[in-house]
């Protein structure tokens, strides 16, 4: 039960972790395709779940829940950096990453500390997933539930974020949620990459990568990215 709790905890959006600030490409995602609508939303959620949080963040909140020290967490930032195209959207991870690691420290949460510490002194970028992995295993969740608090949290952004821009209601917006639910639970059975060797993460969302690059230049934004 603690496990369950702790799983809800971290997936609730009122969780302090940077994330309120960010839509993952999602607002230059609409401004390149007006009107966003729920059939829309749907589409770009399940983009964004196979093609990036499967193949990249999926994969490295895994590796970082296993790893047994910062050395191999600063290998699996250096590799997530590498394997995120878009400047916006890995400036994000790392500023949600650090927002994530302040909460969990002033509240606490072993490895924290010692994780900002490792990012102060240059040895890991501290990217929201790799982060989440690390600190997710010392709240009490399992494998499992972190790889789905996950992909909840990213499907539950963009929704979230389609809501403020007024792109679509309450209800059509918790009706792609709910669809995305089915795809995070089909990606989350996906084969692993080979763990004995080093990360090997990948991202091929080449039209949501432009849009993010494009509302980042944009003069009028409500997002950072």
């Amino acid at each position: 039960m603690i496990a369950l709790l702790a799983t809800l905890w971290q997936g609730d959006s009122a969780f302090p972790s940077g994330g309120f600030a960010f839509s993952n490409g999602l607002e230059g995602a609409a401004a390149l395709d007006a009107p966003l609508d729920r059939g829309k939303l749907e589409v770009l959620l399940a983009t964004t779940l196979r093609h990036r949080w499967a193949t990249a963040d999926r994969l490295a909140v895994i590796r970082a829940f296993r790893a047994a020290d910062l050395v191999q967490i600063g290998v699996l930032d250096r590799a997530l950096e590498a394997a995120t195209l878009s400047e916006p959207l890995r400036t994000g991870s790392r500023r949600n990453g650090a927002a994530f690691l302040l909460s969990h420290g002033r509240l606490g949460t072993e490895g924290a500390v010692a994780f900002r510490s490792a990012i102060a002194a240059g040895a890991a970028l501290g990217h929201l997933p790799v982060a989440q992995g690390w600190i997710w295993r010392r709240c009490g969740l399992d494998e499992a539930s972190a790889v789905a608090a996950s992909g909840y949290t990213v499907a539950a952004g963009l929704v979230n974020a389609a809501v403020r821009l007024g792109s679509v209601g309450a209800i059509d917006a918790q009706g792609a949620l709910l669809a995305s639910l089915r795809v995070i639970a089909e990606c989350a059975t996906d084969d692993l990459d080979d763990l004995s060797v080093p990360p090997t993460f990948s991202s091929m969302t080449p039209w949501l990568d432009v849009a993010a690059i494009r509302q980042a230049r944009s003069n009028l934004r409500l997002f950072s990215n």
